[in-house]
Order: structure tokens, then C-alpha cells, then sequence
């Protein structure tokens, strides 16, 4: 009896120990997961950023739709971002550079995207003027800076 008892506390024990390891790991990917689409919106608007750029600097040529697109891209990604973010990864294995800030400061940071997306949506309405699309792309510059530089490790 008393083999018996022992050995189904201890299946038990096992039970209970692999079910919080596979929780565990649940937690973990779905972490992972959350760092890796958010690492794609916020590739996108690099892109987005680097190809207004090219435009602004004359080294390439744009259409206008295709400006209005990108800075809408943008302004999408700022308005959909906070959400991307609402997942503390501070725990996750996939290498990020988003700081623990993030999460001991939300009110702060999730507070940032509203004036990039306002942002965004100046230097769309401008696409095709260079002079108010520079001063529109001077202001989401310094949104996005702005945030890098508090709540990004280099």
C-alpha cells in the first residue's frame, strides 16, 4: 500500500511539473510570437521611413499615391502599436531591443503613438510637397526618436 501511495504521489508531482513546464513554455512562445510581430510592423515603418527618406533626399522618385501610402502605412502601424506592445516580453528568449521600460512606464509610452499617428497623417496629406512634407517628416522623426531613445537599447 504504501508503494502505492508513493508512487502516485509520485505521477502526481510529475503530472503537476511537466503541466507547469508546458505552461512555461506556452508563455514563453506566445512571448516570442508577440516580439516577432511586433519586430515586423515596426520593420515596416523603417522601410516606410527610409523610402520617404530616399524621396526627401532626391535619390529616388515617388509618386504621390505611392508617398500618401507609405506615411498611411505608418500611421496605421502608430494607431495599431500599443497593442503590439500590451505583452510583456521582458521574459522572452527571441532578442529584442524594446526596454522593461515599456511596461513599469505604459501610460507614458503607450501615450507616444497618438502624435506619431497624427504625424504620419500630416506627411501623407502633404505627399508631393517637399517643403511641408519635410517639415511633416521633421515632426514624426522626432516622435520616433523620441521614443527610441527611452524606451529602445541600442
Amino acid at each position: 500500500m504504501k508503494h502505492i501511495v508513493t508512487a502516485g504521489l509520485m505521477t502526481v508531482s510529475l503530472s503537476l511539473g511537466l503541466a507547469a513546464f508546458g505552461s512555461a513554455q506556452a508563455d514563453e512562445a506566445m512571448s516570442n510570437d508577440a516580439v516577432k510581430s511586433r519586430q515586423m510592423m515596426m520593420d515596416g515603418v523603417g522601410g516606410a521611413m527610409g523610402t520617404l527618406g530616399c524621396y526627401m533626399k532626391g535619390e529616388c522618385e515617388l509618386p504621390d499615391p505611392v508617398l500618401r501610402n507609405l506615411a498611411n502605412g505608418i500611421a496605421f502601424a502608430a494607431s495599431i502599436a500599443p497593442g503590439k506592445f500590451e505583452t510583456n516580453t521582458t521574459d522572452a528568449s527571441v532578442k529584442t531591443t524594446a526596454k522593461d521600460e515599456i511596461w513599469t512606464d505604459w501610460e507614458d509610452f503607450s501615450g507616444r503613438f497618438p502624435a506619431m499617428q497624427q504625424a504620419a497623417m500630416k506627411l501623407a496629406a502633404a505627399a508631393g510637397d517637399k517643403g511641408a512634407m519635410g517639415a511633416a517628416m521633421g515632426e514624426l522623426g522626432k516622435s520616433c526618436k523620441g521614443c527610441h531613445d527611452t524606451y529602445r537599447a541600442k
